[in-house]
C-alpha cells in the first residue's frame, strides 16, 4: 500500500465511511477506490482519471485535494498531454472572434428591442388619433339639453364593465379595442470572458436560468457539477454539489439552475456540453478541465 493510499484510507476510516458509501457518494467504482488505496493505478481506466479520482476521494473524506496531490503528486502517474501549441493559438483567435460576434449580436438585439418598443408606442398613438373620425360632423341642431338623460328613466350602473377593464356582458372586449402584439424578448447570450489556469469562465445574459446539457460522444467520462452559492456578510462563497458521476458513451444529462454553476470534466474530448443551446469549447487535451458559468439575470 502506497503512502498516498494509507493517507486516504486513514482519513476515510476516521470519518467512518465504508467503501460502499464512498462509491455511492463519488460515483466511482469500488474496485477503483480499492486500487487507489493499494497504489495499483493500472486498474484505473486511464492515467487521465487517476488525479480526478484521487481529488474526488480526498474531497469526500475531508482532505484538501490540491494539498494531497502537491505532496504525493510524484507517486501519481503523469497525465499524457498532447502538444497543443498551434490549437491553442487557433482557440484564442476563435475565442476573440466569438466574443466580438457575441457583443455585436447583443447590441443588435438590444437596438431591435428598443425599435420594437418605439414602434408599438407609435402604433398606439396613431390608433388613438385615427379613432376620431374627421368625416363625422356635429349637427348644429343637436342641443346639449337633448343629450341630458331623462330623470324618469331608470339609472343603469356599469360597474361590472369598469371592473372588467371595459369588457361587455359577454366577456368579450368592446369593438374597436386593440390587442397589443406580443413582445419578443432577446435570446440568451453565452460569452467567453477569460481563462485563468485550467478554468474557463463564461457569462450568460438575457436568461433567468441556466440549462446545461451533457452528451457523451466518446469513451466514458467522469464529470461533476455544482451550484455556486454567492458570498454574504455571514459566509464565504460555497459550491453546493449537484451531481458527480462517471458517464458512459451515449449517456445524456440535463441540469437546470437559477444560479451560476461550476463543472469539472475528467476527459474533455469525450464530452459535449451546451449552455442554453450554445456549445462550450472544451478542446482536445486529454486532461481534466474546469468551467465556471456565471448567470447574470436581467434587472
Amino acid at each position: 500500500m502506497s503512502d498516498l493510499g494509507q493517507l486516504l484510507k486513514k482519513a476515510r476510516l476516521d470519518k467512518g465511511i465504508s467503501l460502499d458509501q464512498l462509491e455511492e457518494t463519488t460515483k466511482i467504482r469500488k474496485r477503483y477506490l480499492e486500487a487507489i488505496e493499494e497504489g495499483d493505478y493500472k486498474v484505473l481506466p486511464g492515467n487521465f482519471y487517476v488525479r480526478a479520482f484521487i481529488k474526488s476521494y480526498a474531497e469526500t473524506v475531508g482532505l484538501d485535494p490540491n494539498e494531497v496531490l502537491e505532496q504525493y503528486g510524484k507517486a501519481v502517474p503523469a497525465t499524457e498531454v498532447e502538444p497543443a501549441v498551434e490549437p491553442i493559438r487557433r482557440k484564442r483567435s476563435s475565442t476573440r472572434n466569438t466574443e466580438k460576434l457575441s457583443k455585436w449580436a447583443s447590441n443588435i438585439l438590444m437596438l431591435s428591442f428598443i425599435l420594437l418598443i418605439l414602434g408599438i408606442i407609435y402604433y398606439f398613438i396613431g390608433t388613438s388619433y385615427s379613432g376620431n373620425d374627421p368625416k363625422k360632423q356635429v349637427d348644429p341642431s343637436d342641443k346639449i339639453t337633448d343629450k341630458l338623460p331623462d330623470k324618469n328613466a331608470p339609472s343603469v350602473q356599469n360597474t361590472g364593465d369598469a371592473a372588467a377593464g371595459g369588457q361587455t356582458d359577454t366577456g368579450q372586449p368592446p369593438e374597436g379595442s386593440v390587442t397589443p402584439p406580443p413582445v419578443n424578448l432577446p435570446e440568451p447570450v453565452v460569452t467567453f470572458t477569460r481563462s485563468v489556469g485550467n478554468i474557463d469562465y463564461y457569462t450568460v445574459t438575457n436568461a433567468d436560468k441556466l440549462n446545461v446539457k451533457l452528451v457523451i460522444n466518446g469513451e466514458e467520462c467522469w464529470l461533476s457539477i455544482s451550484k455556486i452559492i454567492p458570498a454574504t456578510a455571514d459566509r464565504k462563497q460555497e459550491h453546493q454539489s449537484i451531481e458527480s458521476k462517471l458517464y458512459k458513451k451515449g449517456d445524456t444529462r440535463d441540469w437546470t439552475s437559477d444560479q451560476s454553476v461550476y463543472l469539472n470534466i475528467g476527459f474533455p474530448p469525450a464530452a459535449e456540453i451546451t449552455v442554453n443551446g450554445v456549445p462550450i469549447q472544451l478542446g482536445t487535451v486529454k486532461a481534466s478541465k474546469k468551467v465556471q458559468i456565471d448567470l447574470e439575470k436581467p434587472m
